[in-house]
């Protein structure tokens, strides 16, 4: 799709969105017009405890969790409830 199209289906939704939608739209405009942009950069300690992950999960020292496993992790549910 070009910018053209684009431009008029966004000023579409604009014109016929709810107050969410527009916020929503607001809020990714300014963040991606934001005069400040935010490089983010890993610390020496970090990419060195990245590095020290890596080296365990190649060696099989480290556990390794399919989805289920890691959304029951994060989620604090198992899969019954």
């Amino acid at each position: 799709m070009e910018a053209a199209n684009i431009r008029q289906k966004l000023h579409q939704y604009v014109d016929s969105g709810d107050e969410k939608l527009l916020k929503l739209m607001y809020a990714i405009a300014k963040e991606y017009n934001d005069e400040d942009d935010f490089e983010f950069e890993f610390s020496a300690g970090e990419i060195l405890e990245f590095e020290e992950r890596r080296v365990k999960r190649i060696n099989g020292e480290s556990k390794i969790y399919d989805w289920d496993e890691a959304k029951t992790i994060i989620t604090g549910k198992s899969k019954t409830e």
